[in-house]
C-alpha cells in the first residue's frame, strides 16, 4: 500500500500474515528495503534444519472457496444479516485467520458447512411433510 496509508481493509482481509518489521525512529521502510529484509529472513528460515514434518498449508484459492461456502451456510440458515452479509463473515475471517488453517482442516470446515446444510434441508423436508398431513396424531384420540 502507499507508504503514508498502508494497505485497504478489503487488501488486509485477503492477507493470511501480516508482517511488522519494526524500525528504529522510522515510520516505515520502502518496498525495496522492506522486500530485502523478508527475503534475508526466509533465506535464514530455508537454511534451519526442519524440525518435522508440517502438514500442507491451505493455499489461498482452498481458503477463499471455504469462506465463500461459508457465506453461503450463514445465509441458507439464517445466521448473517442478509442486509449486510459481509458483517459476520468478517468474523468468521478475523476469527479463522488467526490460525494457519491446514489444507485438510479447511475440508473439515467445507464438509460441516455441506453437513449443516444438507441436515437443514432434511428438516425442513419433514418439517413439511408433517405439517402437510396435518402433523403428528395424537396417540389418545388416533
Amino acid at each position: 500500500g502507499p507508504e503514508d496509508r498502508g494497505l485497504t481493509n478489503e487488501d488486509l482481509q485477503l492477507c493470511h500474515e501480516l508482517v511488522n518489521i519494526p524500525t528504529a525512529g522510522f515510520s516505515s521502510l520502502n518496498l525495496a528495503q522492506a522486500v530485502m529484509v523478508m527475503c534475508y529472513e526466509l533465506f535464514q528460515a530455508r537454511t534451519r534444519a526442519p524440525e518435522c514434518h508440517i502438514p500442507r498449508l491451505a493455499c489461498r484459492h482452498e481458503l477463499e472457496n471455504m469462506y465463500e461456502e461459508l457465506k453461503e451456510t450463514f445465509a441458507r440458515i439464517d445466521y448473517i444479516n442478509h442486509e449486510n452479509p459481509e458483517h459476520r463473515l468478517d468474523k468468521a475471517r478475523n476469527f479463522l485467520s488467526r490460525y494457519q488453517l491446514r489444507a485438510r482442516e479447511v475440508s473439515i470446515i467445507r464438509g460441516l458447512c455441506r453437513q449443516v446444510v444438507r441436515y437443514g434441508s432434511q428438516c425442513y423436508k419433514d418439517g413439511a411433510a408433517a405439517g402437510a398431513a396435518g402433523g403428528p396424531k395424537n396417540q389418545e384420540t388416533g
